[in-house]
Protein backbone atom coordinates (compact mmCIF):
# COMPACT_ATOMS: atom_id res chain seq x y z
CA UNK A 1 0.00 0.00 0.00
CA UNK A 2 1.45 3.51 -1.15
CA UNK A 3 2.46 5.59 1.96
CA UNK A 4 0.11 8.75 2.58
CA UNK A 5 1.98 11.70 1.94
CA UNK A 6 1.55 15.24 4.26
CA UNK A 7 -1.53 16.28 2.47
CA UNK A 8 -3.22 12.62 2.84
CA UNK A 9 -2.19 13.02 6.68
CA UNK A 10 -3.73 16.42 7.57
CA UNK A 11 -6.78 15.86 5.81
CA UNK A 12 -7.42 12.67 7.60
CA UNK A 13 -7.14 14.41 10.90
CA UNK A 14 -10.58 16.37 10.43
CA UNK A 15 -12.29 12.85 9.12
CA UNK A 16 -11.22 11.34 13.19
CA UNK A 17 -13.58 14.27 14.93
CA UNK A 18 -17.49 12.46 15.67
CA UNK A 19 -20.69 12.67 17.17
CA UNK A 20 -19.33 10.22 19.27
CA UNK A 21 -16.27 11.51 19.62
CA UNK A 22 -15.80 15.80 18.34
CA UNK A 23 -13.02 16.86 21.18
CA UNK A 24 -9.21 15.43 20.65
CA UNK A 25 -5.79 16.52 21.59
CA UNK A 26 -2.78 16.44 19.62
CA UNK A 27 -1.43 13.87 21.42
CA UNK A 28 -4.42 11.68 20.90
CA UNK A 29 -4.62 12.18 17.34
CA UNK A 30 -1.04 11.30 17.05
CA UNK A 31 -1.73 8.30 18.58
CA UNK A 32 -4.37 6.87 16.45
CA UNK A 33 -2.99 7.55 13.15
CA UNK A 34 0.42 6.47 14.33
CA UNK A 35 2.28 9.57 13.38
CA UNK A 36 4.82 11.65 15.45
CA UNK A 37 3.39 14.04 17.79
CA UNK A 38 5.85 16.96 16.42
CA UNK A 39 4.62 16.44 12.77
CA UNK A 40 0.77 16.22 14.43
CA UNK A 41 1.45 19.39 15.91
CA UNK A 42 2.16 21.31 12.37
CA UNK A 43 -1.02 19.78 11.03
CA UNK A 44 -2.59 21.72 13.56
CA UNK A 45 -1.38 24.57 13.38
CA UNK A 46 -2.32 24.40 9.53
CA UNK A 47 -5.48 23.11 10.62
CA UNK A 48 -6.61 26.05 13.02
CA UNK A 49 -4.71 28.42 10.64
CA UNK A 50 -7.55 27.98 7.94
CA UNK A 51 -10.07 27.14 10.72
CA UNK A 52 -10.72 23.65 10.06
CA UNK A 53 -10.16 23.09 13.73
CA UNK A 54 -11.17 25.33 16.54
CA UNK A 55 -9.96 25.42 20.52
CA UNK A 56 -12.45 23.41 23.03
CA UNK A 57 -10.55 25.62 26.06
CA UNK A 58 -9.62 22.97 28.47
CA UNK A 59 -10.39 19.88 26.20
CA UNK A 60 -8.01 20.00 23.31
CA UNK A 61 -9.84 20.84 19.47
CA UNK A 62 -12.85 20.62 17.95
CA UNK A 63 -13.96 21.23 14.39
CA UNK A 64 -14.08 24.85 13.08
CA UNK A 65 -16.40 27.64 11.61
CA UNK A 66 -14.82 26.70 8.17
CA UNK A 67 -17.45 23.65 7.91
CA UNK A 68 -20.16 25.80 8.47
CA UNK A 69 -19.53 27.74 6.21
CA UNK A 70 -19.11 25.30 3.35
CA UNK A 71 -22.76 24.17 4.61
CA UNK A 72 -24.44 27.20 3.51
CA UNK A 73 -22.59 27.54 0.51
CA UNK A 74 -23.19 23.80 -0.60
CA UNK A 75 -26.84 24.35 0.23
CA UNK A 76 -27.23 27.24 -1.56
CA UNK A 77 -25.29 26.28 -5.11
CA UNK A 78 -25.85 22.10 -4.65
CA UNK A 79 -26.58 21.26 -8.50
CA UNK A 80 -28.62 18.20 -7.37
CA UNK A 81 -30.89 20.59 -4.79
CA UNK A 82 -30.98 23.57 -7.23
CA UNK A 83 -32.71 21.03 -10.34
CA UNK A 84 -35.14 18.70 -7.57
CA UNK A 85 -35.84 21.75 -5.75
CA UNK A 86 -39.23 22.54 -8.22
CA UNK A 87 -40.01 19.12 -8.34
CA UNK A 88 -40.00 18.44 -4.75
CA UNK A 89 -41.70 21.49 -3.99
CA UNK A 90 -45.13 20.20 -6.21
CA UNK A 91 -44.74 16.75 -4.66
CA UNK A 92 -45.03 18.01 -1.36
CA UNK A 93 -48.79 19.45 -1.80
CA UNK A 94 -49.22 15.96 -2.14
CA UNK A 95 -48.32 14.67 0.89
CA UNK A 96 -49.80 14.14 4.60
CA UNK A 97 -48.04 17.00 7.09
CA UNK A 98 -45.57 15.61 8.59
CA UNK A 99 -44.05 13.46 5.64
CA UNK A 100 -40.07 14.02 4.82
CA UNK A 101 -39.09 14.04 1.33
CA UNK A 102 -35.10 12.75 1.32
CA UNK A 103 -32.24 13.38 -1.00
CA UNK A 104 -29.40 10.91 -0.63
CA UNK A 105 -25.99 10.72 -1.96
CA UNK A 106 -23.12 7.76 -2.28
CA UNK A 107 -20.85 8.81 0.49
CA UNK A 108 -17.32 6.76 1.63
CA UNK A 109 -19.80 3.74 0.55
CA UNK A 110 -22.33 5.06 2.88
CA UNK A 111 -25.26 6.75 1.80
CA UNK A 112 -25.73 10.17 3.64
CA UNK A 113 -28.86 12.53 3.63
CA UNK A 114 -28.16 15.82 1.61
CA UNK A 115 -31.44 17.04 1.53
CA UNK A 116 -34.33 16.53 3.91
CA UNK A 117 -37.99 18.48 3.78
CA UNK A 118 -40.61 17.72 5.95
CA UNK A 119 -44.36 18.97 4.94
CA UNK A 120 -46.99 20.91 6.56
CA UNK A 121 -46.44 21.39 10.22
CA UNK A 122 -46.78 18.24 11.59
CA UNK A 123 -43.71 16.54 13.13
CA UNK A 124 -40.83 14.96 10.85
CA UNK A 125 -41.28 11.22 10.74
CA UNK A 126 -37.55 10.49 10.50
CA UNK A 127 -34.06 11.02 11.79
CA UNK A 128 -32.58 10.52 8.75
CA UNK A 129 -31.57 14.25 8.77
CA UNK A 130 -28.80 16.14 6.26
CA UNK A 131 -25.48 14.57 7.09
CA UNK A 132 -26.09 11.54 8.52
CA UNK A 133 -24.50 8.70 7.16
CA UNK A 134 -26.53 5.25 6.43
CA UNK A 135 -24.88 1.72 5.58
CA UNK A 136 -26.07 0.68 2.25
CA UNK A 137 -28.04 -2.09 3.18
CA UNK A 138 -30.30 -0.42 5.75
CA UNK A 139 -33.96 1.35 4.33
CA UNK A 140 -35.15 1.91 1.40
CA UNK A 141 -33.21 5.32 0.65
CA UNK A 142 -29.88 2.92 0.91
CA UNK A 143 -31.23 -0.10 -1.07
CA UNK A 144 -32.40 1.47 -4.13
CA UNK A 145 -29.09 2.88 -4.61
CA UNK A 146 -27.22 -0.53 -3.89
CA UNK A 147 -29.57 -2.51 -5.90
CA UNK A 148 -27.85 0.12 -8.96
CA UNK A 149 -24.76 -0.35 -8.28
CA UNK A 150 -21.82 -2.74 -10.04
CA UNK A 151 -21.74 -6.33 -9.18
CA UNK A 152 -18.24 -5.99 -7.59
CA UNK A 153 -19.58 -3.46 -5.27
CA UNK A 154 -22.32 -5.55 -4.61
CA UNK A 155 -20.36 -8.05 -3.71
CA UNK A 156 -18.17 -6.15 -1.72
CA UNK A 157 -20.67 -5.41 0.19
CA UNK A 158 -21.89 -8.67 1.06
CA UNK A 159 -19.07 -10.15 1.65
CA UNK A 160 -18.32 -7.22 4.22
CA UNK A 161 -21.09 -7.11 6.15
CA UNK A 162 -22.98 -11.07 5.69
CA UNK A 163 -24.23 -10.86 9.44
CA UNK A 164 -25.60 -7.49 9.30
CA UNK A 165 -27.41 -8.08 6.17
CA UNK A 166 -28.51 -11.63 7.48
CA UNK A 167 -29.94 -9.73 10.41
CA UNK A 168 -31.83 -7.30 8.25
CA UNK A 169 -33.90 -9.72 6.13
CA UNK A 170 -32.00 -9.48 3.08
CA UNK A 171 -31.12 -12.42 2.47
CA UNK A 172 -29.13 -15.68 3.78
CA UNK A 173 -26.31 -15.98 1.26
CA UNK A 174 -24.93 -14.11 -1.65
CA UNK A 175 -27.46 -15.71 -3.87
CA UNK A 176 -30.38 -14.42 -2.29
CA UNK A 177 -29.38 -11.32 -1.54
CA UNK A 178 -28.05 -10.56 -5.14
CA UNK A 179 -31.61 -11.71 -5.77
CA UNK A 180 -33.70 -9.68 -3.69
CA UNK A 181 -31.37 -6.06 -5.47
CA UNK A 182 -31.93 -7.25 -8.85
CA UNK A 183 -36.02 -6.81 -7.40
CA UNK A 184 -35.69 -4.00 -6.68
CA UNK A 185 -33.61 -3.03 -9.80
CA UNK A 186 -36.76 -4.80 -11.14
CA UNK A 187 -39.21 -2.60 -10.04
CA UNK A 188 -37.60 0.56 -9.79
CA UNK A 189 -38.42 1.20 -6.56
CA UNK A 190 -38.11 -0.20 -2.89
CA UNK A 191 -40.29 0.12 0.28
CA UNK A 192 -38.68 -0.55 3.68
CA UNK A 193 -40.29 -0.80 7.17
CA UNK A 194 -39.11 0.05 10.33
CA UNK A 195 -35.39 -0.48 9.37
CA UNK A 196 -34.41 3.39 10.58
CA UNK A 197 -37.03 4.33 12.58
CA UNK A 198 -39.92 2.58 14.16
CA UNK A 199 -43.05 2.40 13.15
CA UNK A 200 -41.80 4.58 10.10
CA UNK A 201 -41.74 3.53 6.30
CA UNK A 202 -39.97 5.30 3.74
CA UNK A 203 -40.40 4.55 -0.73
CA UNK A 204 -37.58 5.54 -2.44
CA UNK A 205 -36.72 5.51 -5.93
CA UNK A 206 -32.99 5.55 -8.20
CA UNK A 207 -31.84 9.12 -9.63
CA UNK A 208 -30.23 8.08 -12.87
CA UNK A 209 -27.00 10.83 -14.10
CA UNK A 210 -26.41 11.64 -17.45
CA UNK A 211 -24.80 8.49 -18.14
CA UNK A 212 -27.04 6.09 -16.39
CA UNK A 213 -24.61 6.05 -12.73
CA UNK A 214 -27.12 5.84 -9.79
CA UNK A 215 -25.37 7.54 -6.58
CA UNK A 216 -28.62 9.60 -5.48
CA UNK A 217 -31.95 8.56 -4.53
CA UNK A 218 -35.76 10.11 -3.75
CA UNK A 219 -37.90 8.95 -0.74
CA UNK A 220 -40.38 9.98 1.31
CA UNK A 221 -40.81 8.75 4.99
CA UNK A 222 -44.03 9.01 6.74
CA UNK A 223 -46.23 7.12 9.44
CA UNK A 224 -46.48 2.92 8.46
CA UNK A 225 -49.71 2.86 10.68
CA UNK A 226 -51.70 5.87 9.20
CA UNK A 227 -50.88 4.66 5.05
CA UNK A 228 -53.14 2.34 3.75
CA UNK A 229 -52.40 0.06 0.45
CA UNK A 230 -54.19 2.96 -1.67
CA UNK A 231 -52.18 5.36 0.11
CA UNK A 232 -48.78 3.62 -0.66
CA UNK A 233 -49.62 2.93 -4.55
CA UNK A 234 -50.32 6.65 -4.77
CA UNK A 235 -46.39 7.24 -3.03
CA UNK A 236 -44.69 4.81 -5.12
CA UNK A 237 -46.38 6.42 -8.14
CA UNK A 238 -45.19 9.89 -7.26
CA UNK A 239 -42.04 9.19 -5.97
CA UNK A 240 -40.87 7.24 -8.83
CA UNK A 241 -42.43 9.86 -10.93
CA UNK A 242 -40.53 12.67 -9.42
CA UNK A 243 -37.48 10.36 -9.20
CA UNK A 244 -37.77 10.10 -13.08
CA UNK A 245 -38.49 14.20 -13.70
CA UNK A 246 -35.38 15.01 -11.11
CA UNK A 247 -33.03 12.13 -13.28
CA UNK A 248 -34.93 13.65 -16.94
CA UNK A 249 -33.46 17.35 -16.18
CA UNK A 250 -30.02 16.38 -14.52
CA UNK A 251 -29.75 14.96 -18.10
CA UNK A 252 -30.69 17.92 -19.78
CA UNK A 253 -28.55 20.31 -17.53
CA UNK A 254 -25.68 18.14 -18.07
CA UNK A 255 -26.50 18.56 -22.05
CA UNK A 256 -26.67 22.15 -22.18
CA UNK A 257 -23.19 22.52 -20.60
CA UNK A 258 -22.12 20.07 -23.26
CA UNK A 259 -23.37 22.24 -25.67
CA UNK A 260 -22.38 25.61 -24.01
CA UNK A 261 -19.07 24.43 -23.81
Amino acid sequence: MQKANAVERMLSIPRLFTEQRPIWTVEEVAAELGLPVSSTYRYFQSLLRFEYLDEAPGQGYCLGPAFIEYDRIIRITDPLAKVAGPVLAGLTDTLEPGSTLILCQVYRRKVMCIHEQTTGNGPAHTSYERGRPMPLYRGATSKVILAHQPWRAQKREYEQNQQEIHAAGMGHDWKSFSAGLREIRRRGYCVSRGEVDAGRMGIAAPIFSSTGHVAHSLSVVTLDDKTSMADEDRLIMGIVTAAARISEKLSRSDTDKTIAS
